[in-house]
């Protein structure tokens, strides 16, 4: 009697168990090849035009879509594993369906926000606005993309903070590092100062710059021929230097050191803000006097 209930039970539990020893053996194996697709796939990126910029911009767009491929991938699976477990221990799935369906209905009724926040990073994804890495200015929240999913984007801000932001609330995307970048350097200089002159110290640090990193500015300068505007304390002059996307900040800090030098050098003033004061003397006023 006990030999034939313990058979009984290992045959009503050797198929369950079966499937849940499918189901994480299908998972492992394609989650497995998934992340061995994308990484041939990234290996296999050849430098064209744009250089290594272009090569890095495919491979976080590759990053993207490998954490959505897997997410789908899990859980299409752990849907399909769920069904087929409730099958196997007797419980009509058919009623199940009908019932998920019907509970479909009025979820996505009362879930629009989800639903809109899924639709969102679907176009998020296919519109290819942002990636893993990129560094992007969305709703205010300024920060590179740590992680993306079809529902939510997380950011990580330069003092270290974490913004989660629902995709359905993303309506305009600022991206810094895409295809390319731009450092614009703004400089203010005395009003006595010899203006074709700095023009020509701005251009010629820049170009010296352009020579010593040329995989990171893919551009020649750009100097302003002329004043960009008049300042209370100085006078404006800009240079603009066309980057690979997100090295526009180094850029900008190794210009402003080299131009600081190079106009120490020449003898040229930046202008800082400064108040002239002119004291005007009066007349002492003379008493009338009364003859």
């Amino acid at each position: 009697m006990d030999y034939e209930f313990a058979r009984q039970f290992m045959h009503d539990l050797a198929r369950p168990g079966g499937i849940v020893l499918g189901w994480w053996i299908l998972d492992h194996l394609g989650a497995r090849g998934i992340r061995r697709i994308f990484a041939k796939a990234e290996a296999g990126l050849e430098i064209s035009e744009g250089g290594e910029s272009k090569r890095e911009a495919s491979q976080k767009r590759f990053r993207t879509l490998k954490g959505i491929s897997l997410q789908l991938f899990r859980w299409s699976l752990a849907v399909i594993g769920a069904l087929t477990l409730a099958g196997s221990l007797g419980v009509d799935v058919r009623s199940i369906l009908t019932g998920l369906g019907i509970a479909g209905l009025a979820i996505s009724l009362a879930a629009q926000n989800i639903i809109r926040d899924f639709l969102n990073g679907v176009f998020i994804v296919f519109e290819d606005q942002f990636a893993v890495g990129d560094v992007v200015k969305i709703e205010g929240n300024s920060g590179v993309v740590e992680t993306f999913t079809l529902r939510t984007t997380r950011l990580r801000t330069l003092d270290g903070e974490l913004v989660t932001i629902p995709n359905g609330s993303i309506s305009t995307v600022l991206n810094f590092t895409k295809k390319w970048s731009r450092a614009r350097i703004e400089v203010g200089v005395d009003y006595r100062t010899d203006i074709p002159r700095a023009l020509k110290i701005m251009d010629s640090v820049a170009r010296d710059l352009a020579l010593q990193m040329p995989g990171k500015v893919i551009e020649e300068p750009a100097v302003l021929e002329g004043i960009l505007g008049y300042e209370a304390s100085s006078v404006t002059l800009r240079i603009l230097l066309k980057t690979i996307p997100g090295a526009q900040w180094e850029i900008a800090a190794n210009y402003r050191l080299r131009l600081k030098q190079a106009f120490d050098e020449a003898k040229i003033s930046i202008a800082f803000p400064r108040l002239d004061v002119h004291l005007k003397s009066e007349p002492e006023a003379v008493p009338n006097r009364i003859a």
